[in-house]
């Protein structure tokens, strides 16, 4: 059998002539029986000096028995049982040491059972602490327990439960945001149409309608005339295109009447060189009398002096005028308010002008349809009678355009990548005779 090395020490092999190594010994054995040295000595000396005569001693006489110390023993009696104690073992002789005044009003205090009210606010803060304490630890060790079935159809919200575990179970609905229900645009899904528009309109309202029509009509033509002017306009007919002789002639224009005028140019630009070369040569040395002396250069930088002196009183002149201009600048201050509210008056107004607009969603402008509109002669008494004019579908899909619903498209078109082949079959194929 092994023997257990549980509970052994591990020997420290220390050197002992060190002094960094002596607080590493271990001396409480010496510590404990020092402190129960002075101990003995505190109440009556040392048991090992004393006779058996002092440490024993023969009763003769019948004493009560103490009250055996019990649940319901009252504090006074406990503490009553507790001095008995205490002065039987501070019997000591004459001449040693008495015991502390200080332990005498402890042990009265103790008797009595009374406590101030720094104790007892002191024993109240301890048991607060305790039980809250006794608190934390029993949360701590509890286990949440799920109050609700997680598969019911019912969804009830409890605020005290994390958020982001109700939003993955689907207990509780994502955040929508503020502008969700706003509707794209100002508006009507279905437009009242005009009064002129109808099968047997009022002579005023179809004439209102006409009028429209033509101003429609009218910027359409402007429209396109704008873009001849641009684009047909600056290229001739064919009557008035240009032949090869008049292209020769007008890039021949000119060319020797340059030759000459080159010729005349570099005959001024020599001349002017010889003159320049000679007003260098004719230029004034620099004489003795034109250098400054130190009268001169004194009034200069007296001069100097002066200008900035002067500038200094005048911006003083203008700090001081500034406060008598208080009035001004509160006309200026409140002209400039004024301004302010007019530019948000007119960025309202704007913002307005811009909701009754179609916002442009993609790289087609939206346009607004033809106008519905039935000439003089085309209109006929009966409903029966009428034609239609108009698509409901398409009426529909530029409505949700106008709308900001769907961007404005153009219908693709399709390239056949290779040529159609052209067979003739023969069950069809025609007999000529």
């Amino acid at each position: 059998m092994m023997e257990s090395n549980v509970g052994k020490r591990k020997r420290l092999r220390l050197s002992k002539n060190k002094k960094k190594s002596w607080r590493k010994v271990d001396i409480s054995e010496v510590e404990e029986f020092l402190e129960d040295q002075r101990l003995q000595e505190r109440t009556g000396g040392l048991v090992a000096d004393k006779p058996d005569d002092q440490l024993f001693f023969v009763e003769k006489k019948v004493t009560d028995v103490p009250i055996a110390i019990t649940r319901k023993t009252t504090r006074k009696a406990k503490a009553q049982i507790k001095l008995n104690g205490y002065e039987s073992s501070l019997q000591i002789e004459q001449g040693k040491i008495k015991p502390p005044k200080r332990a005498r009003q402890v042990l009265e205090k103790l008797a009595s059972g009374k406590k101030s009210f720094t104790e007892r606010q002191a024993e109240k803060q301890r048991k607060t602490a305790k039980k809250e304490r006794q608190e934390r630890l029993r949360a701590r060790r509890k286990l949440p327990l799920a109050t609700y079935d997680l598969w019911a159809d019912s969804n009830n919200k409890d605020e005290k439960e994390d958020m982001h575990y109700l939003v993955v179970t689907k207990r509780r609905r994502v955040n929508v945001p503020s502008h969700l229900r706003d509707k794209p645009s100002v508006f009507n899904a279905v437009e009242v149409p005009h009064p002129g528009a109808s099968y047997n309109p009022a002579y005023e309202d179809h004439q209102d309608l006409l009028m429209k029509a033509h101003h429609v009509e009218k910027k359409k033509q402007k429209q396109e005339k704008r873009l001849y002017n641009a684009l047909d306009a600056q290229f001739p007919k064919a009557g008035q295109a240009p032949t090869q002789e008049s292209i020769l002639a007008e890039m021949s224009a000119g060319l020797l009447e340059e030759d000459e005028e080159k010729t005349n140019v570099e005959q001024e630009d020599q001349n002017q060189g010889e003159d320049d070369v000679l007003r260098l040569s004719n230029n004034p040395r620099v004489r003795r009398e034109d250098k400054k002396d130190e009268k001169q250069r004194r009034k200069e930088k007296e001069k100097k002096e002066q200008e900035k002196l002067l500038k200094k009183e005048k911006e003083g002149r203008i700090t001081t005028s500034t406060l008598f201009r208080i009035r001004t600048i509160k006309a200026e201050i409140l002209r400039g308010e004024k301004q302010l509210l007019l530019k948000a008056e007119r960025r309202r107004k704007l913002r307005e002008e811009k909701a009754l607009k179609t916002k442009k969603l993609g790289r087609i402008k939206y346009d607004n349809p033809d106008l519905e509109i039935k000439l003089s002669d085309e209109l006929v008494g009966s409903l029966r009678e009428l034609k239609p004019e108009g698509h409901l579908l398409e009426d529909r899909y530029k409505s949700l355009q106008k709308r900001n619903i769907v961007e404005p498209r153009v219908r693709a078109k399709k390239y056949r990548r290779y040529k159609r082949k052209q067979y003739e079959k023969k069950t069809h194929k025609i007999i000529q005779t």
